[in-house]
């Protein structure tokens, strides 16, 4: 079969498309002929060494869709020829195997290349506003990268349960798509001070919560947007860049500063399949939705981290085999 492979870390030269063998079986996994697999930016940083994963030479990709070719012994609630959705390494490939602890069967209102896309975004801003940022009907929230891809479903969700959503983007394109999926204030932080905004825009009180991803200097004023008891989720570092965080910034409001990773998260602390649950009548009503920006070919690989590491995507980037 054939895969998307890293021997190497480096730039968009070390992704190759090679032959490898099938995956083996494992008790406890599922085998999916893949239809789709999403790209994420872990994948840049995959590539360049910045991300955790196994040993060169390895399979990337974290996401894809598919049907089901052989359920492993251990495995209940699964059958040949369903089609589900999941999270897990070499999924950027003509055939997967994925633990069924994060493989989720999804409606067939849903299209296999839409859903191939959707698992990371979808379970990271769900834990965002739910698990780990407690959002509560009524809160402010303030979405730092809105048209990125997890940054669609956050801005949907959020309003979905009943917040208010400030977003930020750096061109009036991305500002427009942030206001289309429902945010209620836009800023094009090339052009204005976000933090500055944001104390205009809640009379100086700050916001609920804050998803943010972005890190360095973002980082550091979106901790001044929180408002008292406040929290700010930081869930990546796309500038890589680091972030000096004033002590006093986060104790004299009684601010919280939380970190979340996904792959980071210990297997069984985050309710995946209760989560999908909750969320897929939400899809089908129309609530929320993947935003595509492109969809390409497996081969087309590198095009698709040069796209995303350029912040040129609107949404999410999705291969197909």
């Amino acid at each position: 079969m054939k895969a998307v492979r890293l021997n190497e870390f480096g730039g968009v030269d070390k992704l190759l498309i090679e032959d490898v063998p099938e995956p083996d079986l494992r008790p406890h996994h599922v085998m999916i002929k893949v239809d789709s697999a999403g790209v994420n930016y872990a994948d840049i940083l995959r590539r360049g060494g910045n991300y955790p994963g196994p040993g060169l030479p390895s399979s990337m990709g974290l996401e894809a869709a598919g049907i089901i070719t052989a359920v492993g012994s251990e495995v209940s609630g699964f059958s040949v020829g369903q089609k589900v959705m999941g999270m897990g390494p070499g999924s950027q490939a003509e055939i997967v195997g994925i633990n069924s602890n994060l493989v989720f069967p999804y409606p067939d209102s849903l299209d296999p290349v839409e859903a191939g896309g959707m698992p990371i975004v979808f379970l990271t801003s769900y834990h965002i506003l739910k698990t780990r940022g407690g959002l509560q009907t009524g809160d402010t929230v303030l979405v730092q990268a809105g048209a990125s891809g997890v940054g669609t479903v956050l801005i949907q969700l959020a309003k979905a349960w009943g917040a208010k959503v400030i977003a930020t983007a750096s061109t009036q394109d991305k500002l427009d798509l942030c206001k289309s999926l429902g945010a209620d204030v836009t800023i094009n932080y090339t052009e204005a001070d976000f933090e500055e905004v944001v104390k205009d825009e809640t009379g100086g009180a700050g916001v609920a919560l804050v998803a943010e991803c972005v890190g360095g200097e973002v980082l550091e004023k979106s901790v001044r947007c929180v408002a008292t008891y406040g929290v700010l989720v930081s869930y990546g570092n796309a500038s890589q860049t680091m972030a000096n965080l004033v002590s006093s910034d986060v104790t004299s409001n009684n601010r919280t500063v939380i970190g979340f990773s996904m792959g980071r998260s210990p297997s069984g602390t985050l309710d995946h399949k209760g989560a999908m649950v909750e969320m897929f009548p939400m899809i089908a009503a129309g609530q929320a939705k993947l935003v595509i920006d492109r969809v390409l070919p497996l081969a087309e690989i590198g095009t698709a981290h040069e796209h995303l590491a350029n912040r040129g995507a609107r949404g999410k980037v999705i291969l197909t085999p």
